[in-house]
Protein backbone atom coordinates (compact mmCIF):
# COMPACT_ATOMS: atom_id res chain seq x y z
CA UNK A 1 0.00 0.00 0.00
CA UNK A 2 1.45 3.34 -1.08
CA UNK A 3 1.11 5.30 2.14
CA UNK A 4 2.78 2.54 4.17
CA UNK A 5 5.90 2.84 1.98
CA UNK A 6 6.38 6.52 2.80
CA UNK A 7 6.23 6.41 6.60
CA UNK A 8 8.60 8.81 8.34
CA UNK A 9 10.11 7.97 11.71
CA UNK A 10 7.32 9.74 13.62
CA UNK A 11 4.63 7.81 11.78
CA UNK A 12 6.46 4.54 12.41
CA UNK A 13 6.46 5.35 16.11
CA UNK A 14 2.78 6.33 16.12
CA UNK A 15 1.86 3.18 14.19
CA UNK A 16 2.56 1.19 17.37
CA UNK A 17 -0.39 2.96 19.06
CA UNK A 18 -2.85 3.94 16.32
CA UNK A 19 -3.67 3.19 12.70
CA UNK A 20 -1.99 6.02 10.84
CA UNK A 21 -1.45 6.72 7.16
CA UNK A 22 1.64 8.33 5.70
CA UNK A 23 1.31 12.11 5.63
CA UNK A 24 -0.87 12.26 8.76
CA UNK A 25 2.03 12.25 11.21
CA UNK A 26 2.75 15.99 11.13
CA UNK A 27 -0.87 16.99 11.79
CA UNK A 28 -1.22 14.43 14.61
CA UNK A 29 1.99 15.63 16.28
CA UNK A 30 1.00 19.31 16.00
CA UNK A 31 -2.46 18.65 17.44
CA UNK A 32 -0.92 16.42 20.12
CA UNK A 33 1.50 19.21 21.14
CA UNK A 34 -1.21 21.90 20.99
CA UNK A 35 -3.53 19.90 23.24
CA UNK A 36 -0.61 19.04 25.54
CA UNK A 37 0.19 22.73 26.04
CA UNK A 38 -3.49 23.70 26.37
CA UNK A 39 -4.09 21.13 29.11
CA UNK A 40 -0.81 21.98 30.86
CA UNK A 41 -1.94 25.60 31.04
CA UNK A 42 -5.37 24.60 32.33
CA UNK A 43 -4.06 22.28 35.04
CA UNK A 44 -1.56 24.87 36.26
CA UNK A 45 -4.64 26.96 36.97
CA UNK A 46 -6.75 24.06 38.27
CA UNK A 47 -4.19 23.22 40.96
CA UNK A 48 -4.60 26.67 42.53
CA UNK A 49 -8.35 26.95 41.90
CA UNK A 50 -9.65 24.74 44.72
CA UNK A 51 -7.23 25.98 47.41
CA UNK A 52 -8.14 29.60 46.58
CA UNK A 53 -11.86 29.08 47.14
CA UNK A 54 -11.66 26.46 49.93
CA UNK A 55 -9.37 28.73 51.94
CA UNK A 56 -11.93 31.54 51.68
CA UNK A 57 -15.01 29.42 52.32
CA UNK A 58 -16.31 25.85 52.53
CA UNK A 59 -17.15 22.83 50.39
CA UNK A 60 -20.70 24.21 50.20
CA UNK A 61 -19.43 27.58 48.90
CA UNK A 62 -17.49 25.69 46.25
CA UNK A 63 -20.65 23.85 45.18
CA UNK A 64 -22.69 27.07 44.98
CA UNK A 65 -19.96 28.82 43.00
CA UNK A 66 -19.78 25.87 40.62
CA UNK A 67 -23.53 26.10 40.09
CA UNK A 68 -23.23 29.82 39.23
CA UNK A 69 -21.14 28.87 36.18
CA UNK A 70 -24.17 27.34 34.45
CA UNK A 71 -26.11 30.60 34.84
CA UNK A 72 -23.25 32.61 33.38
CA UNK A 73 -22.99 30.23 30.45
CA UNK A 74 -26.59 31.10 29.53
CA UNK A 75 -25.18 34.47 28.49
CA UNK A 76 -21.98 33.04 27.00
CA UNK A 77 -23.62 30.60 24.58
CA UNK A 78 -25.60 33.20 22.55
CA UNK A 79 -22.42 35.27 22.21
CA UNK A 80 -20.50 32.17 21.20
CA UNK A 81 -23.09 31.32 18.51
CA UNK A 82 -22.95 34.78 16.99
CA UNK A 83 -19.16 34.79 17.10
CA UNK A 84 -19.01 31.36 15.47
CA UNK A 85 -21.16 32.45 12.54
CA UNK A 86 -18.86 35.42 12.01
CA UNK A 87 -16.06 32.98 11.14
CA UNK A 88 -17.97 29.85 10.04
CA UNK A 89 -17.44 30.42 6.33
CA UNK A 90 -13.78 31.34 6.59
CA UNK A 91 -11.39 29.04 4.73
CA UNK A 92 -9.07 28.87 7.74
CA UNK A 93 -10.92 26.58 10.17
CA UNK A 94 -8.46 27.49 12.94
CA UNK A 95 -9.34 31.20 12.95
CA UNK A 96 -12.31 30.90 15.29
CA UNK A 97 -10.33 28.84 17.81
CA UNK A 98 -7.41 31.29 17.72
CA UNK A 99 -9.62 34.29 18.36
CA UNK A 100 -11.24 32.64 21.39
CA UNK A 101 -7.80 31.68 22.76
CA UNK A 102 -6.62 35.29 22.66
CA UNK A 103 -9.87 36.35 24.33
CA UNK A 104 -9.13 34.11 27.34
CA UNK A 105 -5.45 35.13 27.44
CA UNK A 106 -6.53 38.73 28.01
CA UNK A 107 -8.57 37.62 31.05
CA UNK A 108 -5.59 35.84 32.59
CA UNK A 109 -3.54 39.02 32.36
CA UNK A 110 -6.29 40.85 34.30
CA UNK A 111 -6.34 38.13 36.98
CA UNK A 112 -2.57 38.36 37.33
CA UNK A 113 -2.77 42.12 37.89
CA UNK A 114 -5.62 41.74 40.40
CA UNK A 115 -3.73 39.08 42.40
CA UNK A 116 -0.56 41.18 42.35
CA UNK A 117 -2.54 44.10 43.78
CA UNK A 118 -3.83 41.88 46.58
CA UNK A 119 -7.46 41.75 45.46
CA UNK A 120 -9.61 38.72 46.36
CA UNK A 121 -10.02 36.69 43.17
CA UNK A 122 -11.02 33.26 44.56
CA UNK A 123 -14.72 33.19 43.56
CA UNK A 124 -14.32 35.08 40.28
CA UNK A 125 -11.35 32.94 39.26
CA UNK A 126 -13.19 29.72 40.12
CA UNK A 127 -16.18 30.69 37.97
CA UNK A 128 -14.00 31.93 35.10
CA UNK A 129 -11.87 28.78 35.04
CA UNK A 130 -14.98 26.62 34.87
CA UNK A 131 -16.21 28.56 31.84
CA UNK A 132 -12.76 28.50 30.26
CA UNK A 133 -12.22 24.77 30.72
CA UNK A 134 -15.43 23.53 29.14
CA UNK A 135 -15.38 26.16 26.39
CA UNK A 136 -11.78 25.66 25.29
CA UNK A 137 -11.73 21.87 25.52
CA UNK A 138 -15.02 21.59 23.62
CA UNK A 139 -13.85 24.09 21.02
CA UNK A 140 -10.50 22.39 20.53
CA UNK A 141 -12.10 19.00 19.94
CA UNK A 142 -14.72 20.55 17.64
CA UNK A 143 -11.78 21.97 15.68
CA UNK A 144 -10.21 18.50 15.49
CA UNK A 145 -13.51 16.96 14.37
CA UNK A 146 -13.78 19.72 11.77
CA UNK A 147 -10.30 18.91 10.43
CA UNK A 148 -10.66 15.12 10.03
CA UNK A 149 -13.31 13.03 8.35
CA UNK A 150 -15.14 10.50 10.49
CA UNK A 151 -12.97 7.43 9.89
CA UNK A 152 -9.70 9.39 10.16
CA UNK A 153 -10.89 10.87 13.44
CA UNK A 154 -11.71 7.43 14.83
CA UNK A 155 -8.20 6.28 13.95
CA UNK A 156 -6.29 9.32 15.20
CA UNK A 157 -8.23 10.89 18.09
CA UNK A 158 -6.79 8.40 20.57
CA UNK A 159 -3.24 9.55 19.71
CA UNK A 160 -4.15 13.25 19.90
CA UNK A 161 -5.94 12.75 23.21
CA UNK A 162 -2.74 11.33 24.73
CA UNK A 163 -1.31 14.84 24.44
CA UNK A 164 -4.12 16.22 26.57
CA UNK A 165 -3.73 13.54 29.23
CA UNK A 166 0.05 14.07 29.37
CA UNK A 167 -0.45 17.83 29.57
CA UNK A 168 -2.87 17.42 32.46
CA UNK A 169 -0.33 15.34 34.39
CA UNK A 170 2.55 17.72 33.68
CA UNK A 171 0.42 20.75 34.59
CA UNK A 172 -0.67 19.18 37.88
CA UNK A 173 2.90 18.28 38.86
CA UNK A 174 4.29 21.66 37.75
CA UNK A 175 1.55 23.53 39.59
CA UNK A 176 2.36 21.83 42.87
CA UNK A 177 6.12 22.33 42.41
CA UNK A 178 6.01 25.96 41.21
CA UNK A 179 3.36 27.34 43.57
CA UNK A 180 5.72 27.83 46.56
CA UNK A 181 8.16 29.68 44.24
CA UNK A 182 5.99 31.77 41.92
CA UNK A 183 2.67 31.90 43.75
CA UNK A 184 -0.70 32.50 42.10
CA UNK A 185 0.47 35.43 39.94
CA UNK A 186 3.37 33.51 38.45
CA UNK A 187 1.26 30.47 37.56
CA UNK A 188 -1.41 32.65 35.93
CA UNK A 189 1.18 34.44 33.77
CA UNK A 190 2.82 31.15 32.80
CA UNK A 191 -0.57 29.77 31.71
CA UNK A 192 -1.27 32.88 29.63
CA UNK A 193 2.07 32.42 27.85
CA UNK A 194 1.32 28.76 27.10
CA UNK A 195 -2.10 29.61 25.66
CA UNK A 196 -0.47 32.14 23.34
CA UNK A 197 1.82 29.35 22.09
CA UNK A 198 -1.24 27.18 21.38
CA UNK A 199 -2.69 30.06 19.39
CA UNK A 200 0.38 29.94 17.12
CA UNK A 201 0.28 26.15 16.67
CA UNK A 202 -3.35 25.50 15.74
CA UNK A 203 -3.12 27.16 12.33
CA UNK A 204 -0.17 24.93 11.43
CA UNK A 205 -2.19 21.95 12.70
CA UNK A 206 -5.05 22.61 10.29
CA UNK A 207 -2.77 23.27 7.33
CA UNK A 208 -0.90 20.00 7.86
CA UNK A 209 -3.95 17.69 7.59
CA UNK A 210 -3.70 15.69 4.32
CA UNK A 211 -6.55 16.20 1.86
CA UNK A 212 -7.49 12.52 1.95
CA UNK A 213 -7.98 12.74 5.72
CA UNK A 214 -9.87 16.05 5.87
CA UNK A 215 -13.53 16.42 6.69
CA UNK A 216 -15.84 17.16 3.79
CA UNK A 217 -17.14 20.70 4.14
CA UNK A 218 -20.88 20.89 4.68
CA UNK A 219 -21.44 24.44 5.78
CA UNK A 220 -25.13 24.51 4.99
CA UNK A 221 -27.29 27.08 6.67
CA UNK A 222 -29.54 25.74 9.37
CA UNK A 223 -32.47 28.12 9.10
CA UNK A 224 -31.82 31.80 9.79
CA UNK A 225 -28.19 32.40 10.62
CA UNK A 226 -26.88 34.57 13.43
CA UNK A 227 -29.68 33.72 15.83
CA UNK A 228 -28.67 33.59 19.51
CA UNK A 229 -30.73 30.47 20.14
CA UNK A 230 -29.16 28.44 17.32
CA UNK A 231 -26.89 26.48 19.67
CA UNK A 232 -29.95 25.30 21.68
CA UNK A 233 -32.37 24.69 18.81
CA UNK A 234 -30.24 21.89 17.37
CA UNK A 235 -31.07 19.70 20.37
CA UNK A 236 -34.79 19.84 19.64
CA UNK A 237 -34.09 18.64 16.10
CA UNK A 238 -32.01 15.61 17.08
CA UNK A 239 -32.73 12.96 19.71
CA UNK A 240 -29.11 11.87 19.40
CA UNK A 241 -27.79 15.28 20.47
CA UNK A 242 -30.38 15.51 23.24
CA UNK A 243 -29.26 12.17 24.68
CA UNK A 244 -25.61 13.28 24.59
CA UNK A 245 -26.57 16.47 26.44
CA UNK A 246 -28.44 14.46 29.10
CA UNK A 247 -25.54 12.06 29.46
CA UNK A 248 -23.01 14.86 29.96
CA UNK A 249 -25.31 16.59 32.46
CA UNK A 250 -25.67 13.39 34.47
CA UNK A 251 -22.06 12.29 34.62
CA UNK A 252 -20.84 15.78 35.51
CA UNK A 253 -23.52 16.00 38.22
CA UNK A 254 -22.26 12.70 39.63
CA UNK A 255 -18.61 13.69 39.40
CA UNK A 256 -19.25 17.08 41.02
CA UNK A 257 -21.06 15.51 43.96
CA UNK A 258 -18.13 13.13 44.29
CA UNK A 259 -15.71 16.09 44.36
CA UNK A 260 -17.91 17.70 47.03
CA UNK A 261 -17.60 14.58 49.18
CA UNK A 262 -13.84 14.59 48.64
CA UNK A 263 -13.63 18.31 49.52
CA UNK A 264 -15.34 17.61 52.86
CA UNK A 265 -12.64 15.05 53.67
CA UNK A 266 -9.85 17.37 52.49
CA UNK A 267 -11.06 20.24 54.70
CA UNK A 268 -11.16 17.93 57.72
CA UNK A 269 -7.61 16.79 57.02
CA UNK A 270 -6.36 20.35 56.41
CA UNK A 271 -7.72 21.57 59.75
CA UNK A 272 -5.23 19.26 61.43
CA UNK A 273 -2.38 21.15 59.73
CA UNK A 274 -3.33 24.77 60.32
CA UNK A 275 -6.23 27.13 61.08
CA UNK A 276 -8.78 28.12 58.43
CA UNK A 277 -7.36 30.51 55.83
CA UNK A 278 -3.74 30.03 56.92
CA UNK A 279 -0.83 29.56 54.53
CA UNK A 280 -0.20 26.10 56.00
CA UNK A 281 -3.74 25.05 55.18
CA UNK A 282 -3.52 26.40 51.62
CA UNK A 283 -0.14 24.72 51.09
CA UNK A 284 -1.55 21.37 52.32
CA UNK A 285 -4.53 21.66 49.97
CA UNK A 286 -2.31 22.67 47.03
CA UNK A 287 -0.02 19.69 47.67
CA UNK A 288 -2.99 17.33 48.01
CA UNK A 289 -4.75 18.46 44.84
CA UNK A 290 -1.47 18.47 42.91
CA UNK A 291 -0.82 14.87 43.95
CA UNK A 292 -4.48 13.86 43.45
CA UNK A 293 -4.69 15.33 39.96
CA UNK A 294 -1.27 13.97 39.01
CA UNK A 295 -2.35 10.44 39.95
CA UNK A 296 -5.57 10.35 37.94
CA UNK A 297 -3.95 12.04 34.94
CA UNK A 298 -1.05 9.55 35.02
CA UNK A 299 -3.39 6.55 35.15
CA UNK A 300 -5.53 8.22 32.48
CA UNK A 301 -2.41 8.59 30.33
CA UNK A 302 -1.70 4.86 30.58
CA UNK A 303 -5.30 4.09 29.63
CA UNK A 304 -5.02 6.51 26.72
CA UNK A 305 -1.80 4.90 25.50
CA UNK A 306 -2.73 1.25 25.76
CA UNK A 307 -6.52 0.94 26.01
CA UNK A 308 -8.53 3.66 24.24
CA UNK A 309 -7.54 2.97 20.62
CA UNK A 310 -8.07 -0.75 21.14
CA UNK A 311 -11.47 -0.16 22.75
CA UNK A 312 -12.59 1.84 19.71
CA UNK A 313 -11.77 -1.15 17.52
CA UNK A 314 -13.04 -3.87 19.86
CA UNK A 315 -16.34 -2.44 21.09
CA UNK A 316 -16.70 0.83 19.15
CA UNK A 317 -17.12 4.46 20.14
CA UNK A 318 -20.77 4.10 21.16
CA UNK A 319 -20.12 1.26 23.59
CA UNK A 320 -17.03 2.92 25.11
CA UNK A 321 -19.07 5.68 26.76
CA UNK A 322 -20.80 3.06 28.93
CA UNK A 323 -17.57 2.39 30.85
CA UNK A 324 -17.52 5.58 32.98
CA UNK A 325 -21.07 5.31 34.42
CA UNK A 326 -20.40 1.63 35.17
CA UNK A 327 -17.23 2.58 37.08
CA UNK A 328 -19.21 5.25 38.92
CA UNK A 329 -21.79 2.70 40.07
CA UNK A 330 -19.04 0.45 41.40
CA UNK A 331 -17.21 3.39 43.03
CA UNK A 332 -20.08 4.82 45.04
CA UNK A 333 -21.28 1.41 46.11
CA UNK A 334 -17.76 0.77 47.47
CA UNK A 335 -17.52 4.17 49.20
CA UNK A 336 -20.92 3.61 50.79
CA UNK A 337 -19.56 0.61 52.69
CA UNK A 338 -16.05 2.02 53.28
CA UNK A 339 -16.40 5.82 53.82
CA UNK A 340 -12.75 6.54 54.59
CA UNK A 341 -10.50 9.31 53.25
CA UNK A 342 -8.15 6.92 51.44
CA UNK A 343 -11.03 4.99 49.84
CA UNK A 344 -12.73 8.20 48.68
CA UNK A 345 -9.46 9.57 47.27
CA UNK A 346 -8.60 6.47 45.24
CA UNK A 347 -12.17 5.87 44.10
CA UNK A 348 -12.27 9.42 42.70
CA UNK A 349 -8.84 8.89 41.15
CA UNK A 350 -10.17 5.78 39.37
CA UNK A 351 -13.29 7.64 38.24
CA UNK A 352 -11.39 10.63 36.91
CA UNK A 353 -8.79 8.39 35.24
CA UNK A 354 -11.54 6.83 33.13
CA UNK A 355 -13.21 10.22 32.67
CA UNK A 356 -10.10 11.94 31.34
CA UNK A 357 -9.10 9.12 29.00
CA UNK A 358 -11.76 6.69 27.75
CA UNK A 359 -14.72 8.95 28.45
CA UNK A 360 -13.25 12.17 27.04
CA UNK A 361 -12.07 10.60 23.79
CA UNK A 362 -15.33 8.68 23.32
CA UNK A 363 -17.43 11.77 24.01
CA UNK A 364 -15.54 13.87 21.48
CA UNK A 365 -15.71 11.08 18.89
CA UNK A 366 -19.52 11.03 19.21
CA UNK A 367 -19.53 14.26 17.17
CA UNK A 368 -17.67 12.83 14.19
CA UNK A 369 -20.81 11.71 12.31
CA UNK A 370 -22.62 15.10 12.58
CA UNK A 371 -22.66 18.28 10.48
CA UNK A 372 -20.13 21.09 10.86
CA UNK A 373 -22.63 23.43 12.56
CA UNK A 374 -23.51 20.65 14.99
CA UNK A 375 -19.81 20.06 15.66
CA UNK A 376 -19.26 23.64 16.75
CA UNK A 377 -22.61 24.88 18.05
CA UNK A 378 -24.20 21.78 19.57
CA UNK A 379 -20.87 20.49 20.89
CA UNK A 380 -20.03 23.80 22.50
CA UNK A 381 -23.53 24.10 23.95
CA UNK A 382 -23.32 20.54 25.24
CA UNK A 383 -19.85 20.86 26.72
CA UNK A 384 -20.49 24.28 28.23
CA UNK A 385 -24.12 24.83 29.20
CA UNK A 386 -25.25 21.23 29.68
CA UNK A 387 -21.96 20.28 31.27
CA UNK A 388 -22.25 23.16 33.71
CA UNK A 389 -25.98 22.59 34.10
CA UNK A 390 -24.85 19.37 35.77
CA UNK A 391 -22.96 21.64 38.17
CA UNK A 392 -26.14 23.68 38.68
CA UNK A 393 -28.01 20.50 39.58
CA UNK A 394 -25.13 19.55 41.86
CA UNK A 395 -25.24 22.93 43.61
CA UNK A 396 -28.99 22.70 43.99
CA UNK A 397 -28.85 19.14 45.32
CA UNK A 398 -26.19 20.12 47.88
CA UNK A 399 -28.11 23.24 48.95
CA UNK A 400 -31.42 21.39 49.30
CA UNK A 401 -29.87 18.25 50.72
CA UNK A 402 -27.85 20.07 53.41
CA UNK A 403 -30.13 22.98 54.32
CA UNK A 404 -33.59 21.42 53.88
CA UNK A 405 -33.15 17.72 54.56
CA UNK A 406 -29.96 17.79 56.59
CA UNK A 407 -28.34 15.07 54.49
CA UNK A 408 -24.88 13.81 55.35
CA UNK A 409 -22.05 12.36 53.33
CA UNK A 410 -23.45 8.83 53.16
CA UNK A 411 -26.78 10.05 51.77
CA UNK A 412 -24.99 11.95 48.98
CA UNK A 413 -22.98 8.84 48.13
CA UNK A 414 -26.21 6.80 47.85
CA UNK A 415 -27.72 9.51 45.68
CA UNK A 416 -24.70 9.31 43.36
CA UNK A 417 -25.06 5.55 42.96
CA UNK A 418 -28.68 6.05 41.80
CA UNK A 419 -27.65 8.77 39.34
CA UNK A 420 -24.92 6.49 37.96
CA UNK A 421 -27.52 3.82 37.14
CA UNK A 422 -29.55 6.42 35.21
CA UNK A 423 -26.40 7.48 33.39
CA UNK A 424 -25.80 3.86 32.31
CA UNK A 425 -29.24 3.72 30.70
CA UNK A 426 -28.56 6.97 28.83
CA UNK A 427 -25.22 5.64 27.54
CA UNK A 428 -26.96 2.56 26.08
CA UNK A 429 -29.50 4.76 24.29
CA UNK A 430 -26.70 6.91 22.81
CA UNK A 431 -24.97 3.79 21.51
CA UNK A 432 -28.06 2.78 19.51
CA UNK A 433 -28.35 6.21 17.90
CA UNK A 434 -24.62 6.47 17.24
CA UNK A 435 -24.58 3.17 15.36
CA UNK A 436 -27.48 4.38 13.21
CA UNK A 437 -25.75 7.69 12.40
CA UNK A 438 -22.45 6.00 11.69
CA UNK A 439 -24.05 3.65 9.18
CA UNK A 440 -25.69 6.59 7.40
CA UNK A 441 -22.23 7.84 6.44
CA UNK A 442 -21.73 4.74 4.29
CA UNK A 443 -18.63 3.72 6.21
CA UNK A 444 -17.66 0.24 7.28
CA UNK A 445 -17.32 -1.39 3.85
CA UNK A 446 -14.69 -4.10 3.38
CA UNK A 447 -11.60 -3.58 1.20
CA UNK A 448 -12.11 -4.46 -2.46
CA UNK A 449 -9.78 -6.74 -4.45
CA UNK A 450 -8.49 -4.77 -7.44
CA UNK A 451 -5.55 -6.88 -8.69
CA UNK A 452 -5.23 -10.67 -8.50
CA UNK A 453 -1.80 -11.98 -7.57
CA UNK A 454 -0.09 -13.94 -10.33
CA UNK A 455 1.50 -17.33 -9.55
CA UNK A 456 5.24 -17.20 -9.01
CA UNK A 457 7.94 -19.79 -9.69
CA UNK A 458 11.18 -19.65 -7.68
CA UNK A 459 14.39 -21.67 -7.51
CA UNK A 460 15.48 -23.33 -4.28
CA UNK A 461 18.82 -22.23 -2.85
CA UNK A 462 18.51 -18.71 -4.22
CA UNK A 463 17.26 -15.53 -2.56
CA UNK A 464 14.35 -13.85 -4.32
CA UNK A 465 12.38 -10.73 -3.45
CA UNK A 466 8.88 -10.20 -4.87
CA UNK A 467 6.91 -6.96 -4.60
CA UNK A 468 3.16 -7.17 -4.12
CA UNK A 469 1.25 -4.52 -6.13
CA UNK A 470 0.30 -1.59 -3.92
CA UNK A 471 -3.24 -1.51 -5.33
CA UNK A 472 -3.97 -5.20 -4.75
CA UNK A 473 -6.80 -4.09 -2.45
CA UNK A 474 -8.60 -0.73 -2.49
CA UNK A 475 -10.20 0.82 0.60
CA UNK A 476 -13.66 2.23 -0.33
CA UNK A 477 -14.23 4.19 2.90
CA UNK A 478 -12.98 7.76 3.12
CA UNK A 479 -10.30 8.06 5.79
CA UNK A 480 -9.96 4.31 6.41
CA UNK A 481 -6.75 2.37 5.80
CA UNK A 482 -5.58 -1.18 5.16
CA UNK A 483 -3.02 -3.33 6.94
CA UNK A 484 -1.69 -6.47 5.30
CA UNK A 485 -0.75 -9.93 6.53
CA UNK A 486 0.68 -12.86 4.57
CA UNK A 487 0.13 -16.42 5.75
CA UNK A 488 -0.35 -19.91 4.43
CA UNK A 489 -3.82 -20.72 3.15
CA UNK A 490 -4.40 -23.17 5.98
CA UNK A 491 -3.80 -20.40 8.51
CA UNK A 492 -0.29 -21.50 9.44
CA UNK A 493 2.58 -19.04 9.71
CA UNK A 494 5.02 -18.62 6.85
CA UNK A 495 8.10 -20.89 6.66
CA UNK A 496 11.21 -19.48 8.37
CA UNK A 497 12.82 -18.86 4.96
CA UNK A 498 9.94 -16.62 3.87
CA UNK A 499 9.85 -13.06 5.29
CA UNK A 500 7.00 -10.59 4.65
CA UNK A 501 7.54 -6.84 5.01
CA UNK A 502 4.05 -5.45 5.53
CA UNK A 503 5.25 -1.85 5.25
CA UNK A 504 7.10 -2.14 1.92
CA UNK A 505 4.78 -4.92 0.70
CA UNK A 506 7.66 -7.17 -0.31
CA UNK A 507 8.29 -10.85 0.33
CA UNK A 508 11.80 -12.30 0.57
CA UNK A 509 12.16 -16.01 -0.24
CA UNK A 510 15.30 -18.02 0.47
CA UNK A 511 14.28 -21.71 0.35
CA UNK A 512 16.92 -24.27 1.31
CA UNK A 513 18.59 -26.18 -1.57
CA UNK A 514 16.72 -29.22 -2.89
CA UNK A 515 13.39 -27.75 -1.69
CA UNK A 516 10.48 -28.70 -3.90
CA UNK A 517 7.18 -27.31 -2.70
CA UNK A 518 4.05 -25.56 -3.85
CA UNK A 519 3.14 -22.84 -1.34
CA UNK A 520 -0.53 -21.93 -1.13
CA UNK A 521 -0.43 -18.46 0.39
CA UNK A 522 -3.10 -15.98 1.40
CA UNK A 523 -2.72 -12.18 1.40
CA UNK A 524 -5.04 -10.76 4.04
CA UNK A 525 -6.22 -7.13 4.00
CA UNK A 526 -7.73 -5.77 7.23
CA UNK A 527 -9.10 -2.24 7.63
CA UNK A 528 -9.72 -0.10 10.73
CA UNK A 529 -13.47 -0.74 10.54
CA UNK A 530 -12.70 -4.39 11.31
CA UNK A 531 -13.36 -5.96 7.92
CA UNK A 532 -10.98 -8.64 6.70
CA UNK A 533 -10.72 -10.01 3.15
CA UNK A 534 -8.08 -12.11 1.42
CA UNK A 535 -6.86 -13.36 -1.93
CA UNK A 536 -5.01 -16.56 -2.82
CA UNK A 537 -1.42 -16.61 -4.09
CA UNK A 538 0.49 -19.62 -5.36
CA UNK A 539 4.29 -19.76 -5.16
CA UNK A 540 6.04 -22.83 -6.62
CA UNK A 541 9.53 -23.75 -5.38
CA UNK A 542 11.56 -25.98 -7.71
CA UNK A 543 14.93 -27.59 -6.93
CA UNK A 544 18.00 -25.76 -8.18
CA UNK A 545 20.25 -27.19 -10.90
CA UNK A 546 23.99 -27.61 -10.71
CA UNK A 547 24.33 -24.40 -12.74
CA UNK A 548 22.24 -22.53 -10.17
CA UNK A 549 24.51 -23.80 -7.43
Amino acid sequence: MEERRRYNWIERLLAHFVWIRAGEGRSVVLMFVSLFILMTAYYLLKVIRDPLILSDGSAELKSYTTAAQATILLAVIPLFSRYYYKFSDHKDKSLFLRRVLLFFVSHLLLFAVAEYLGLAIGIAFYIWLGVFSVTMVALYWAFCADCFNSMSGKRLFAAIAIGGTMGAWVGAKLGGALFPVFGVTGLVLLSATLLFVVNCLVKLSYQSVPKTSRAISDSKALGTRHQWWQGFSLFFQSRYLLLIALFILLYNWINSVGEYVLAKFVINQAQQVGPRGSYEEQLFMTDFYSDYIAWFTLIGLLLQLFVVARLFRWIGVGASIFILPFVMMINYSLILFFPFFGVVKWALIAENSVNYSIQNTSRHALFLPVSRDEKYLSKNTTDTFFYRFGDLMYGASVAIGVNVFGLGTLEFITFNAILAATCCWTALAIRRHYKRRDKEQAEGRPPVLAVSLKPESLTAGKQSTISIPENTFVEPDLGDMIRYQLREANGEQLPAWCQFDDEALTVMFEPPPETEQKLQLELVAKDFAGFEVSTAWEVKIKPGTSEDA
